[in-house]
């Protein structure tokens, strides 16, 4: 005979003596509020996913990796379009990215519309079969996830639970690196394909604000689901303990070891190997040296916006993304940062980055790559590369420029003497504005390989400095100028004192070439807005109220592949309501054209406040504000 919880009809029903005061309903969902996704929510997300390409990667990969596989056997439930959507839902909502939270929303969450976009089957109706039912769609979810995770996972290997350290040493040594080196590709053409798009989820005029794409890189660190490592020092030892150990329970170690040590608070500590390369990095005694955490790497590109005036002309985006282990090819990683990028259709322009980059790469591996897609780097140098570092044909390199061997001496150390402290800010800018007239001119423009003639700047109609080894032409000579002195003159003259020019190829100054001249205006006013534009990105995915992409507190399946698929469907959808809030804006904007902000331009905080990050100056004083009764908001006592 059925029972009064047969059917779904009666869910909302109070049994006070069964349960208290829960309805059915309550007690079947465990408390959780489970509201329905509308259809035109799960249509938005639907349509996303096809358009990004994704689904026909996977289905390639899968016919690459199985060519002879059979259609035969029962059907897949839940397909890979569906645990995408169902996962842009829950992340939409800020909702834990959790496999038993997918199956809840498959099951329960979404209206009958809903299921035949994402070709769903109907859930079982019987009260009486409730937790089988409920098990039936968590496996089911949870196998068509893994499908998708296991055809891009560079570090395959079971994770149900901790490994003894012998456990780890035999997946290290079974580790197929050409393997990793597939599949890392695959991942991350998965992932970018995805946030290509968002980027063209804006309108036209918004992704063509600018031709060329001006960004900004940087590496940030997530935690994995299982934050214990261990150490690759100490491993060998470990395993040597346990083959000697005589009772039968060894103490539990990883369970995920392909993550790494990451120097949170430390740039020095950080490193640049090789891919394929062993990283040494493993945690000292306790209290000695940089403070390191178990974590994996985040890749990430910033568009950032070039052009002087401080008015907003596109939202800032994670252009491309990609995960790796720490301290392992932050090179190459930049470079397919660059190489997504540029499949927005844009021209390459200027590339941003800190020290961890250009200042400590070797040219091969980032400076020659970052040159042949078509990007120049804006970045600091490292401080044994301030001053001259070598030549050629007598001419002298100097932060990212080609200088007259006469140059003065206290101009050629300007940037290391202000780095040593034995000049001032003041004297440093008027040094660094007096040496631009010592750099070389060009003669012609670089050809097609890029080699081009530079010659002396004593020399043609518009010379910048005078020199007792050259002639001035006619027209400049009623000009005054800085001169190269007596003293300066080298003793042995090579080819740029003798010759018209000497051609330098693009090879010649790749190291330490940038787009402005090193700590100019133009310089420090972009590098100060890339670096912003970076850490405002990182601080908006990583808000603790929203996407919270550091910690693995919402993304809870193991794995180097499962976490970079999760983290790609957070920043999705921080792209994607960074749109929506900017498109917002520009119609609140246009909806209030009389209102005129204090100052559109600076932000309060520098308005106010002096800020040594940004080097400005408070134009009024916060208590004069307050006295003439302008202040905004009341201070805080």
């Amino acid at each position: 005979m059925a029972t009064d919880i047969d059917c779904v009809d009666n869910l909302q029903e109070y049994d006070s003596e069964k349960f208290g005061g829960f309805s059915l309903l309550e007690v079947d969902r465990a408390g959780r509020a489970d509201l329905m996704f509308e259809d035109d929510q799960v249509k938005a997300a639907s349509d996303r996913v096809k358009k990004s390409g994704a689904l026909e990667l996977l289905t390639k990969w899968e016919a690459e990796d199985r060519p002879d596989y059979s259609q035969g056997g029962r059907p897949r439930i839940i397909s890979a379009h569906a645990i995408l959507v169902g996962l842009i839902l829950l992340e939409q909502e800020f909702s834990s990215l959790f496999l038993r939270g997918l199956s809840v929303t498959f099951q329960t969450r979404i209206s009958p519309a809903g299921r035949a976009m994402l070709d769903l089957p109907e859930p079982g109706r019987n009260r009486l079969d409730a937790r089988k039912e409920r098990q039936r769609w968590e496996k089911n979810t949870n196998n068509a996830f893994h499908r998708i995770s296991d055809l891009i996972d560079p570090f395959p290997m079971k994770r149900h639970s901790a490994l003894t350290y012998t456990q780890v040493g035999e997946v290290l040594a079974a580790h197929d690196e050409e393997h990793e080196r597939v599949m890392k590709l695959r991942l991350d053409e998965f992932t970018n394909a995805l946030l290509l798009m968002t980027y063209n989820e804006q309108p036209r005029r918004l992704r063509r604000a600018s031709k060329k794409i001006d960004a900004s890189i940087d590496q940030s660190s997530i935690s994995p689901p299982n934050k214990k490592g261990y150490s690759k020092k100490t491993l060998g030892n470990r395993i040597h303990q346990e083959s000697t150990r005589t009772v039968e329970k060894l103490s539990p170690g990883p369970v995920d070891i392909f993550a790494g040590w990451y120097a949170k608070h430390d740039d020095d500590a950080r490193l640049d190997l090789k891919p394929g390369t062993n990283d040494p990095t493993s945690p000292g005694k306790r209290g000695s040296g940089p403070a390191l955490v178990w974590a994996w790497t985040l890749n990430t590109m910033v568009r950032v916006d070039s052009e002087p005036g401080g008015v907003k002309r596109f939202p800032k985006l994670a252009l491309a993304l990609s995960m790796s282990l720490p301290n392992v090819g932050v090179s190459e990683e930049a470079v397919n940062l660059m190489k997504f990028a540029l499949k927005t259709g844009l021209q390459p322009g200027i590339i941003d980055a800190d020290k961890q980059y250009f200042a400590n790469a070797t040219v091969d591996r980032l400076h020659q790559p970052t040159s042949e897609l078509g990007f120049t780097p804006s970045t600091e140098y490292r401080v044994d590369r301030l001053g001259v570092q070598g030549g050629k044909g007598g001419a002298e390199f100097i932060e990212g420029g080609v200088y007259c061997p006469g140059t003065p001496a206290a101009l050629k150390s300007a940037t290391k003497d202000k780095h040593d402290g034995i000049i001032d800010v003041q004297t440093y800018l008027a040094r660094i504005a007096e040496r631009r007239a010592f750099e070389l001119h060009a003669k012609e423009r670089p050809d097609a390989s890029g080699k081009q003639p530079l010659r002396c700047p004593a020399l043609g109609d518009s010379p910048t400095v005078t020199c007792p080894l050259r002639e001035l032409s006619k027209k400049a000579a009623h000009v005054e100028r800085p001169g190269v002195d007596q003293a300066d003159i080298p003793e042995f003259l090579d080819r740029i004192c003798k010759q018209h020019s000497v051609s330098f190829t693009k090879e010649d100054t790749l190291r330490q070439k940038q787009a402005f001249p090193f700590m100019s205006e133009e310089w420090d006013e972009f590098h100060d807005h890339a670096r912003q534009s970076i850490e405002s990105l990182h601080s908006g995915f990583k808000d603790e109220g929203k996407e919270l992409v550091a910690s693995s507190g919402r993304r809870r399946v193991r794995g180097f592949a499962a976490g970079q698929i999760l983290v790609t469907v957070m920043i999705l959808n921080f792209n994607l309501r960074t749109i929506a809030k900017f498109l917002r804006d520009e119609v609140e904007a246009e909806a209030e054209p009389d209102r005129v902000r204090a100052d559109p331009i600076v932000r309060r905080r520098d308005r106010v406040w002096d800020n040594l990050y940004t080097k400005t100056t408070a134009r009024d004083s916060i208590l004069d504000i307050q006295e003439r009764g302008e202040l905004e908001s009341p201070l805080r006592t």
